[in-house]
């Protein structure tokens, strides 16, 4: 077992928090030999603990419910579809015993009081209700993390249909509603079968080892983790996935002296890397800023419906059709911290955001080409209870301070580093962007805008593509809006 569960579990808090205070004030003075100076301010003693107390009050796993011990999204998902199953074989029924030979309540009676295996369909609602109920008890009661009572469920449902096909006198039947009911409630237990096997269990697993992940990184490193964390030695290869160089302030800004740091810092990271192609870089260049481009005209476009809103905190998510690039969606709300301080940590910590990004799971920088123009890879969260499978992308991003706006604007692009995997769908971003504007009245607020115009690929319908892109909006707005009080608090 990892040492640092290990310690986690026999360790208590207060020596914890001493474990903490010796492991921080240990990078301290590394960071004193190894750079020969004090550390960055940005990197002191201070921020450091105010970080990891920080993290270890924030959400761990990307569900809130899950993180407080209640049933998680995707199994509340799994219950509800369970009672939509039993739902739909009574309504079926129901329309079946109805429009049988007599119809109305006569028919029902003799469906129920006078049953008989050869010409009622009552017992197949009975087959349903208590597949049903035994799953609920252990699912949603008892919350089993195993699938051996849907197996069980779903193997005797099977086998007594199986045998009303060949008893049932279907000759009888005045219309093929019964054909309905039966066919119905075998595919309708096949179907949650694969969605706890396929969806609910595996996503549970991974919002365990992210939660688990992200407590260890809270609670410090181990007595066996280098002090100086992940910094590469001096004149050593970096990894072209791994490496983290910011980017500071572009151009059009009056912060001249950070942009000239961060471009050094851009060319010493990409130096590690194999010999870039300056056509290649060129041809990266160009389409940063054609997606730049398409995003101010979006910006200044007022051709916009209200698609979804949270009331609470006044966030908004809009959609236009667009005759060249389809449905694109706008999400804005106001964030209580300038637009220089917000890009400064969206933008330039782009590595650092699944720490608080609910939508997202691994984001890694794999190019700097120069202090405009980056290639990153995303990879996104479930959507819809794990019924929309979690995409990765590949973008190239041009940012520019414009007028009022701090722009981040990006669009998918291929990159050696990052080739499509086999376990994930690679989805296509158009042009899309995040952009803080600047409040006249209201100098220490912004209005964050995220535009998103994403094709998923794969089989989903686009409705289901379209409710999940508006919930997922509205989660990273609210996500945004707690990493923006967890940076004021420090």
């Amino acid at each position: 077992m990892n040492s640092t569960v290990v310690m986690s579990i026999n360790t208590s808090p207060d020596d914890m928090d001493r474990h903490n205070v010796r492991q921080v004030e240990a990078q301290h003075a590394a960071s004193l030999l190894y750079n020969g100076g004090p550390p960055n301010n940005n990197h002191n003693y201070t921020d450091s603990m105010e970080r990891t107390n920080s993290m270890q009050n924030s959400m761990v796993s990307n569900d809130p419910d899950f993180d407080q011990g209640r049933i998680s999204t995707v199994r509340r998902t799994f219950c509800l579809f369970l009672v939509f199953d039993f739902g739909l074989v009574v309504l079926i029924w129901l329309i079946f015993a109805i429009g049988n030979k007599k119809g109305g309540f006569p028919e029902l009676e003799r469906q129920v009081k006078k049953y008989t295996i050869k010409d009622s369909l009552f017992d197949v609602v009975l087959v349903s209700a208590a597949r049903v109920t035994f799953m609920l008890l252990a699912y949603a009661l008892f919350r089993l993390r195993h699938w051996w009572m849907i197996a069980f469920c779903t193997l005797g449902s099977c086998v007594f249909l199986i045998y009303k096909v060949v008893v049932y006198d279907f000759a009888g039947s005045t219309h093929p509603m019964d054909y309905i009911v039966l066919l119905s409630s075998f595919i309708l237990a096949w179907i949650e079968t694969w969605f706890l096997d396929f969806k609910v269990l595996p996503q549970e697993r991974k919002l365990e080892q992210r939660a688990q992940a992200r407590l260890q990184r809270s609670q410090g490193a181990n007595e066996r983790t280098p002090l100086l964390g992940d910094q590469p030695r001096r004149g050593s290869i970096t990894d072209v996935g791994s490496f983290y160089s910011p980017l500071s302030t572009p151009e059009f800004s009056d912060e001249e002296e950070a942009v000239g740091r961060s471009s050094r810092r851009g060319r010493s990271s990409s130096s590690n890397q194999a010999t870039p192609s300056p056509t290649m870089d060129r041809e990266y260049k160009r389409l940063g800023k054609e997606a730049f481009d398409a995003c101010w005209q979006l910006l200044n476009t007022d051709d916009w419906s209200i698609e979804k809103e949270n009331k609470e905190n006044g966030d908004v998510v809009f959609a236009r059709k667009d005759p060249k690039f389809g449905k694109i969606f706008k999400g804005q709300g106001i964030m209580d911290i300038s637009a220089e301080a917000l890009r400064s940590d969206v933008f330039d910590k782009v590595e650092e955001a699944i720490s608080w990004n609910a939508t997202q799971e691994e984001c890694k920088i794999l190019r700097v080409i120069d202090c405009q123009t980056k290639i990153t890879y995303d990879k996104s969260t479930e959507a819809l209870g794990g019924a929309v499978a979690s995409r990765d992308f590949v973008n190239v991003r041009h940012i520019q301070k414009k007028g009022k706006y701090h722009i981040s604007a990006g669009k998918t692009t291929t990159h050696p580093a990052a080739p499509p995997r086999k376990d994930t769908i690679r989805g296509e971003n158009k042009p899309g962007c995040y952009a803080m504007m600047t409040l006249d009245n209201e100098p220490n607020k912004c209005l964050f805008i995220w535009i998103v115009n994403v094709d998923l690929k794969g089989w989903i319908p686009q409705y289901l593509i379209d409710q999940a892109m508006a919930g997922k909006i509205l989660d990273f707005l609210s996500s945004l809006r707690k990493h923006v009080e967890d940076i004021r608090q420090v």
